[in-house]
């Protein structure tokens, strides 16, 4: 930056403050591909389908964003040994 008008140039460029998931909602992805954004997670109290067994029985779903903490339910796998 050498002049006045190299620094008010600078501060008028736009910025997208869009996480790179968030610009994927707006883009025309090919036939093939599919995002999906509402994501579904396990949690054996409420998924009944195969009577709350998950697949990965050792491995929790711990909810750490604050975002989805309210939205989703967090689940501690038991472990097999101490």
């Amino acid at each position: 930056m050498t002049s006045l008008g190299d620094v008010i140039e600078y501060y008028q460029t736009p910025v997208s403050v869009k996480t790179p998931l968030d610009a994927l909602k707006n883009i025309e992805l090919p036939p093939n591909l599919h995002i999906q954004h509402e994501y579904h997670r396990f949690h054996p109290e409420t998924d009944t389908m195969f009577g709350g067994i998950s697949v990965f029985t050792k491995s929790s779903t711990i909810v750490t964003g604050l975002k989805y903490k309210k939205k989703y339910k967090g689940h501690v796998a038991k472990t097999s040994w101490p």
